[in-house]
């Protein structure tokens, strides 16, 4: 019998070539007791492994780090109890600490102080050699043991001769080990390709510092006997180890900070009085039975779970929010709650909608809930910073996310270590670059070889990023539970586990997030004096706004998809709203939902429900299970289902692409719902459905948060569209459309948006005079010291006054020049430019004093043509992205003769009008649909009319979509309900259709045009 205690999986970024599984389906495979996971400087690896050993439980896993010392040899801990284990940890968080990202080091004076904290008598130690033994064994006593490896590489004598005299020296135990880098022989080619790409040099160049040969792999039992025969104790001594160590995972549980929590009360009667009183809010005119009954169920589900001071947690984020009127809002599956929706932390009632709230929490499942809550997007590091404050750093983390090689990524970096440098090279190019390389390295089939290492590289961690949002915390020091790393973004540090690790051992976590559009919402309520609670719901003129697709700039509906999807949907109300947030995904495009929808939705097609059951479950989806929700609910109620295993299933069809888990509980599903008198074709036909969309789909909790989201933009752009636009583009970058887009649409809407002046325009846009007057944040490249010295030093007399006093560069006066910025000193965008290298010049002459500010007065010096509308748009856009004077097309329509027809024409059209139409090819879909098809959105001044391009079309005018802007575009109107597109038939673009001579202006046009 053997232990292995040294083991590298692939979390020893570029050393490891194995995942955690494998080495564990190895390790049982060949009969060892017990593996010790020892990646380099930390524990990342370590739920991985633990979940894949629960296969085996014959198989024990062994907690460990090999850790990096200042000026001494790499020393492997290993953890035998708990407390060892937050040891540990907390050693792995020091060499962490105020040291560059990926470069862990501890100094040997840290190292021993941290020795002396409770835990220490828990830690194995097994040093390289030239390791300080004399201190090490003072430290370590019976614990510290001599790690020897055979590898077979001619040096077993002399490492076997050195072994034994440190063992007797300093009095310890030699233990065998095979310092193992993957869990099979045939890993060794990746593993050199890892030594490659760490060094930075190719295969051919690295030398001394591959491995001498492919010995660094498990080994049996058997094997190391025999490797050892004449050592035999230090194979039992492994097991002599192994038997010590009997720290497990399982052991990790931590308890959610509750210092905070009233005297007198515990985490669950505190939270059972806050939830009352919420709901007295709620519900003012009385708590309604409903909601009482499952009040009661969901806290002594919380209490049998003890998940009440992670609810508190949560509940204490979010009144710090309220307080500084941070606005946030809860939303995913924690919508199904009504303790959270008494809370605050949520604002839809899951009892009115009929919300399951076993999708959130189940006793069966037995796993901690996950609370997302979304924040202000320009506000959310301040809820980030209040975490860190109120809790420390030691209590506080946020969760990692690892960042994995893909297929591309991973044939790049093994070409580059063959030394076929492929980078964004054409396919033609590549085969080129491997024939070139095999012709003269004789190494043939060289990208058989890369293509292979490739698909077992890829999936294997590349480094460690930071989640988007979400957040550990502690009542006990987070690093005794798990070590604690910088993030490369200042003020962040992060655990070396992911969500999906905290999962895997149970463990809770908050996710942060942030929305733009909700800092946009505050904006625009701060602006017009309102709360988000007293907006109306139901509006009629609302609704008859988004009936018309007149929607961009607001939440979730803007998309051409969604416009498309309002004008055939026609909502009339909230509900309406969520189905339209939910229906276009790819889970019910997948599932093909879409269209039966739509046709019961028209009176095409008859609602009918093959059990009397599903009228209750699908009625309010006219027969058609759009949610996830429902899914769960019609396995309950027709397939006999408990609430839990509806959750089962759930997350199998979630997973059905890769893992095929589907197949068991999909058969249970058919028996019940077969059971139930449904027909066979029934079942085949929903199990088809879910299948398809269950990976895609919204849960209905989340489509209704964000349906109250899109509701509030779209109430707010229908009564105050200038304050909405106006907070919309304050809160770029955000949403589907640039500044330009939203400035147009404005102006459509009767909305004077004025232009930059430097005496008028803050940092933000503004409104002014009903209108909207651009900030300075709209200029490209603008820094924020040159606006704010632009803002210190007004007003401004003249452009020379502004000269004088201000300190901009160069190219930002001649591009604020050419933007017109100076138009209210009486100078146009010619004029200025003059002036300003007239300044320049004569400041760049040391002997001459700067000139009169009176030669910067207006003058009637006309010996500048004027830019045409198109050229002033133009400069418009290089200076601001975008133009308060005009749509580019305006400006073309001058210059050039054009089609008449317009996007007013065109959506006014009967179905089948033929049509030629010039505009701005604005949104491009790209990949195509799995049918071929392609979409794209054509924009001119009045509006918007998307096109479809059928797979022979797409083809065969491919470079002229991908590659110009400005088009001429004929088609046939397609017209379903008041969605209104062009079906193309052919296209080019508008300087091959200008019959002008001189289309140079044309050839190159602005990137956003």
């Amino acid at each position: 019998m053997f232990a292995e205690l040294k083991c590298k999986t692939n979390f020893s970024f570029l050393r490891g070539a194995s995942h955690p599984e494998e080495l564990i389906h190895r390790a049982s495979e060949i009969g060892l007791t017990a593996v010790a996971i020892t990646d380099r400087d930390g524990v990342y690896a370590i739920p991985k492994a633990y979940q894949a050993i629960q296969n085996y439980p014959h198989l024990k896993l062994i907690v460990g780090a090999d850790l990096s010392l200042e000026n001494h040899p790499r020393l492997t801990l290993l953890a035998q109890n708990r407390k060892a284990y937050g040891l540990l940890c907390r050693i792995l968080t020091a060499s962490h600490a105020d040291r560059p990202k990926g470069e862990p080091l501890l100094s040997l004076g840290q190292f021993y102080k941290l020795l002396t904290l409770p835990g220490n008598d828990g830690l194995v130690a097994l040093p390289e050699e030239q390791s300080h033994f004399e201190q090490l064994k003072e430290l370590f006593q019976s614990r510290l043991f001599i790690p020897l490896s055979r590898f077979k590489d001619g040096f077993d004598k002399e490492r076997t001769e050195r072994a034994k005299n440190i063992s007797k020296t300093y009095d310890c135990k030699i233990v065998a080990t095979n310092d193992v880098h993957y869990h099979a022989q045939n890993r060794r080619q990746l593993q050199d390709v890892f030594t490659s790409i760490r060094e930075g040099q190719p295969l051919r160049q690295t030398g001394f510092k591959l491995f001498s040969n492919a010995e660094r792999y498990l080994k049996s039992p058997g094997q190391m006997r025999l490797l050892f025969s004449d050592l035999p104790e230090a194979v039992s001594n492994s097991l002599l180890i192994s038997e010590s160590c009997t720290f497990s995972p399982a052991e990790l549980r931590y308890r959610y900070p509750s210092e905070w929590i009233p005297e007198g009360h515990t985490g669950q009667s505190y939270l059972e009085e806050l939830a009352w009183e919420g709901a007295s809010r709620r519900y003012p005119s009385g708590v309604p039975p409903e909601v009482e009954k499952q009040l009661i169920h969901e806290l002594a589900v919380i209490h049998q779970l003890q998940f009440a001071d992670y609810f508190l947690t949560i509940y204490e984020i979010v009144e710090f929010a309220n307080q500084r009127k941070i606005l946030c809002q809860g939303r995913g599956s924690a919508a199904n709650s009504v303790v959270c929706y008494c809370l605050g932390i949520t604002a839809i009632d899951p009892v009115r909608m009929n919300l399951l709230f076993e999708r959130f929490i189940s006793v069966e499942r037995n796993e901690p809930p996950d609370i997302d809550v979304d924040f202000e997007h320009e506000r959310r590091e301040e809820v980030i910073q209040h975490i860190y404050e109120i809790y420390g750093r030691e209590r506080a983390a946020m969760v990692s996310a690892v960042v994995t090689y893909r297929s591309r990524s991973a044939f790049r970096e093994i070409s580059k270590a063959f030394g076929v440098k492929v980078g964004t090279l054409s396919s033609k190019a590549i085969e080129k670059e491997f024939e070139t390389f095999s012709a003269s390295s004789g190494i043939p089939d060289c990208r058989k070889w890369v293509e292979t290492l490739s698909e077992e590289m890829a999936g294997f961690p590349r480094h460690l990023s930071i989640h988007s949002g979400g957040f550990t915390l502690s009542a006990d020091p987070i690093i005794e539970i798990v070590p604690v790393e910088a993030a490369r973004m200042e003020g962040r540090t992060i655990i070396q586990w992911d969500k999906y690790d905290l999962d895997i051992l149970g463990l809770l976590k908050v996710d942060i997030l942030s929305l733009g559009m909700l800092s946009a919402l505050r904006k625009t309520l701060d602006a017009v004096g309102m709360e988000l609670y007293q907006i109306p719901p139901e509006d009629l003129s609302t609704y008859k706004m988004i009936q018309k697709a007149d929607t961009v700039g607001t939440f979730q509906v803007e998309s051409r998809a969604q416009m498309s999807m309002l004008g055939r949907l026609q909502p009339r109300n909230f509900y309406d709203l969520v189905i339209e947030v939910a229906i276009v995904r790819p889970g019910p495009i997948v599932g093909q939902m879409v269209h039966p929808y739509l046709r019961r939705r028209q009176g095409l097609e008859k609602v009918e429900y093959d059990h009397p059951k599903l009228k209750n479950i699908l009625s309010k989806t006219l027969g058609i299970p759009l949610f996830q929700e429902q899914v769960m609910k019609i396995a309950i109620e027709l397939a006999g289902f408990t609430p839990g295993e509806a959750d089962h299933l759930r997350r199998a069809i979630g997973a059905w692409r890769s893992s095929g888990s589907i197949e068991a509980i999909g058969k249970k599903l058919k028996e019940g719902l077969l059971k139930s008198g449904l027909s066979e074709s029934f079942c085949e036909h929903i199990f088809q459905q879910i299948k398809g969309f269950a990976q895609y789909g919204f849960p209905e909790s989340h489509a209704a948060s964000f349906a109250l989201l899109a509701y509030a933009s779209c109430y707010l752009k229908c009564h105050y569209p200038a304050e909405f636009t106006c907070a919309v583009m304050n809160s770029q970058p955000m949403g589907f459309y640039a500044s330009h887009t939203l400035v147009d649409d404005a102006k459509r809407h009767g909305i004077t948006v004025y232009p930059i002046d430097p005496n008028r325009s803050d940092l933000d846009c503004r409104i002014e005079k009903n209108g909207i007057r651009l900030g300075w944040k709209v200029v490209k490249g603008l820094a924020k010291k040159e606006a704010d010295e632009i803002l210190a030093k007004r007003p401004f007399q003249s452009l020379g006054d502004f000269l004088s006093r201000t300190h901009l560069r160069r190219k930002m006066l001649y591009r604020l020049a050419m933007g017109d910025v100076f138009k209210g000193f009486g100078l146009d965008q010619r004029q200025a430019l003059w002036k300003i290298l007239e300044f320049q010049a004569q400041a760049d002459e040391p002997q001459t004093s700067l000139f009169s500010e009176k030669s910067f007065e207006s003058s009637d010096d006309h010996r500048f043509k004027n830019l045409d509308p198109y050229e002033a748009i133009r400069e418009d856009y290089e200076t601001f992205n975008l133009s308060a004077r005009g749509h580019p097309m305006e400006g073309l329509r001058k210059r050039i003769s054009l089609p008449k027809i317009t996007t007013f024409h065109a959506k006014r059209s009967p179905p089948n009008t033929w049509i030629t139409i010039s505009g701005l090819l604005l949104i491009r879909q790209r990949p195509s649909t799995a049918n071929g098809v392609t979409f794209g959105t054509l924009e001119d001044e009045h509006g918007f009319l998307d096109m479809i391009l059928w797979p022979d079309v797409s083809e065969k005018f491919k470079e002229t979509f991908l590659y110009n802007c400005f088009l001429i575009v004929s088609g046939q109107i397609q017209r379903d309900r008041q969605s209104v597109s062009l079906l193309v038939q052919s296209m080019r673009p508008i300087w091959k259709y200008s019959k002008k001579e001189d289309i140079s202006f044309m050839i190159e046009p602005h990137q956003y045009f």
